[in-house]
């Protein structure tokens, strides 16, 4: 399963790659834009994507055959003195003279270990674990990023949708306001019916501007999350068509299989468990093995033969057996035991807020597909009720202030059922994300 993981996710940094460059070669501003264009985009150019491929990388670089190879030094050293002496012989007269003295000192040296109580093999192994670990995290922001990007892909849609829908009641307000204007012109209406329109349609007019003044920022953000020119214009076509009956076992069973943070804390676990190996590695005897060569050459005007060379091979063997350093190593391992307990708790705990987040959201998914009917209902009847309000206020059979009631009436029930939809949306794209199904690295 590992290296499927580790597959699927150089696969899914390559794709992803590919993806980008196709992406920004084809989406130049001020054209339109899918979900996948988006994700693409910013698989290549988002920051956080990024450093965590960085940090896999180093993450992978950190899997060596250390442990198990030995390790070759060269050292080589020189040092040279300059001395004046002055000194009294027997008969009192002084002698002076000046000395120099040069030494070189070269050894290579060979240190093998051959035997730590295996816990060369459980750092081995702890490496690959934490190699694991790392592809889980990448995996994580990944997703993360596939869910923020999808969240706002989405909500963009909604406030694209709520633009029109304020546009229409701006139309709508219009007509009316033409109507009372017409009606008063001919004396048929007091100037206070006309001067009310007015008032509605520039309250209209103003919530239609501060809502197209929120879609211009929501793009700004998907800008930001795909790491492309802010001031970029893309335009984003789609509707929100949310998947029907997502079956809460079935989401279940796939969070306990793929779920990233189920998987990286389980990965956790292991590395506890090899984090004991290590410590217990030091109850046992270490043998290792050294060997080398030194060249060494000295010259001084001391030495009877003023010059000294001495080179040659040397080797042994260390036997090391730990009797007795304080209970230090029975501390460790209590601690170490300690530690993957914790380990075991933590995967116990995060696996229950796991179903709990996911059976809590489920139920919200399923309350919020029932409000899509309800409030498409209620919309479809405010709209029947909407014409035919302003087939009786152009008759002149309806009070202004009554057909107001049926616009607002009508905007409430449509705004109802966007925001239906778009939490729907949310939650489905949430449960996707907990049960690891939202992005999938090996497509």
């Amino acid at each position: 399963m590992m290296n499927k993981l580790r597959t699927a996710t150089r696969m899914l940094v390559m794709v992803g790659t590919c993806m980008s460059l196709q992406a920004q070669s084809v989406v130049p501003a001020d054209s339109l834009l899918t979900l996948e264009g988006c994700i693409s985009i910013a698989m290549e150019q988002n920051y956080a994507v990024q450093m965590a491929s960085n940090s896999l990388k180093i993450t992978e670089n950190n899997v060596t055959m250390a442990p198990f190879l030995p390790s070759l030094n060269l050292t080589s050293a020189q040092s040279s003195s300059s001395a004046s002496t002055q000194q009294y012989n027997s008969t009192g007269v002084l002698k002076g003279g000046h000395s120099n003295s040069n030494t070189w000192k070269n050894n290579l040296s060979l240190n093998w270990t051959l035997f730590d109580g295996m816990e060369m093999f459980a750092t081995r192994d702890k490496q690959k674990v934490l190699l694991d670990q790392g592809h889980y995290q990448f995996r994580s922001i990944i997703e993360n990023l596939v869910k923020t990007i999808s969240i706002q892909y989405y909500f963009i849609i909604s406030l694209h949708n709520q633009v029109n829908l304020l546009q229409e009641l701006v139309s709508i307000s219009q007509q009316r306001y033409q109507q009372a204007l017409t009606r008063y012109r001919i004396g048929s209406d007091s100037g206070l019916e006309y001067k009310q329109a007015k008032i509605y349609l520039n309250s209209d007019s103003a919530s239609l501007l501060v809502k197209k003044e929120e879609l211009k920022n929501a793009y700004i953000e998907l800008n930001s999350l795909m790491n492309v020119p802010l001031g970029n214009h893309y335009i984003i076509q789609d509707s929100i068509q949310p998947i029907a009956a997502l079956n809460v076992d079935k989401l279940l069973a796939a969070a306990y299989e793929n779920n990233t943070s189920l998987l990286s804390i389980k990965a956790g676990e292991r590395v506890a468990l090899l984090d004991t190996r290590i410590a217990k590695a030091a109850r046992y005897p270490s043998l290792s093995a050294s060997a080398g060569y030194g060249l060494n050459f000295s010259s001084t005007p001391y030495m009877a033969g003023k010059y000294d060379e001495s080179n040659g091979l040397n080797g042994g063997v260390t036997l090391s057996i730990p009797i007795f350093n304080g209970f230090e190593v029975s501390r460790k391992v209590k601690n170490a035991e300690l530690n993957r307990k914790n380990a075991e708790l933590d995967y116990q705990q995060t696996r229950q807020s796991l179903e709990s987040d996911l059976r809590q959201l489920h139920n919200s998914y399923l309350n919020n597909l029932r409000m899509i009917e309800f409030q498409e209902e209620s919309r479809d009847a405010a709209s029947m009720n909407l014409e035919a309000a302003m087939e009786k206020y152009r008759l002149g059979s309806l009070a202004g202030i009554e057909f107001r009631d049926f616009q607002v009436s009508y905007l409430d029930a449509s705004d109802r059922k966007l925001n239906a939809l778009y939490q729907t949306k949310v939650s489905e794209i949430t449960l996707r994300l907990l049960a690891g199904e939202l992005y999938s690295p090996a497509k």
